[in-house]
């Protein structure tokens, strides 16, 4: 497709057919939400934030004009024809060897265009997404990109999905309570000028790693780290349901469950790994 006409003048009358097109190739690639990632120079498909109706968008794109950087469509359903090719739209100058971009590449093979088994078949002429398939990971993928694409403010050298990536491993290898991170958050967001993309709490960090999968969960274990109630012993027994450590003896034996001295005498969980 001929994308020529991105970088021609708004009154031009092939920039004109240009945008047409382009709604029309949006349009067919469209996830049935309604809602379209917007291109112009003012938007530049930051985030979920700048999703609109198309006819917002087609408004948009006649008073600010296409974002020139934009040349492959990836948020308009548009795969990539070579590997790590999305990282080129990073407003920080971040190049297309960029370890996050790579990262979540890797994450999403598929939803990327850049599955290893594909990277040296010919790229078929682009189809509309057809009703009834998931798009789930399209949709992961596209905010990730997002995140990795947008300043933390004007300028800044840090994405934001960098910084938030730093503040968990700060999180984590400090092992700081979610009050510590929180508080962090809020006086680092405090430094930042208006307009800053900064996350200010916990949680905020939380939904923006959601879509990596990097999830837990928490496993009981014996205060005395004898066990995990988790799985099955060595004998095949089954852990997850024992209340006692099952190093018996005098050598331990601890309940599994520790009881509080209020009045209602809740039974709540002795340790968590």
């Amino acid at each position: 497709m001929d994308k020529s006409w991105i970088s021609l003048p708004r009154y031009h009358r092939k920039y004109a057919e240009g945008v047409w097109d382009f709604m029309q190739y949006a349009q067919g690639n469209a996830d049935g939400s309604g809602m379209f990632y917007c291109p112009c120079k003012m938007c530049k498909c930051r985030s979920d934030m700048h999703r609109f109706p198309l006819g917002t968008v087609w408004d948009h794109l006649k008073s600010n004009g296409f974002w020139e950087r934009y040349t492959c469509w990836i948020y308009h359903g548009e795969t990539s024809s070579r590997p790590h090719d999305h990282g080129q739209f990073d407003e920080t100058g971040s190049t297309s060897n960029d370890p996050t971009t790579t990262f979540i590449n890797d994450m999403f093979p598929h939803d990327s265009g850049v599955c290893p088994e594909r990277q040296h078949i010919p790229q078929a002429p682009m189809q509309a997404v057809p009703r009834g398939v998931n798009t789930a990971g399209i949709a992961k993928y596209n905010r990730l990109i997002a995140f990795q694409q947008t300043p933390l403010c004007p300028g800044h050298e840090k994405t934001v999905l960098q910084c938030v990536m730093e503040v968990m491993h700060i999180k984590v290898d400090t092992k700081s309570t979610v009050t510590a991170v929180d508080r962090y958050l809020q006086y680092a967001a405090s430094l930042m000028p208006d307009g800053h993309r900064h996350p200010t709490t916990h949680h905020k960090v939380r939904r923006i790693l959601r879509d990596l999968g990097l999830s837990y969960i928490k496993i009981h274990a014996c205060r005395y780290d004898c066990v995990l109630f988790w799985g099955k012993d060595a004998d095949g027994n089954d852990l997850e349901g024992l209340h006692r450590c099952p190093v018996g003896g005098d050598e331990c034996g601890e309940i599994r469950w520790r009881t509080n001295l209020y009045p209602c005498t809740i039974s709540v969980i002795g340790k968590v790994f």
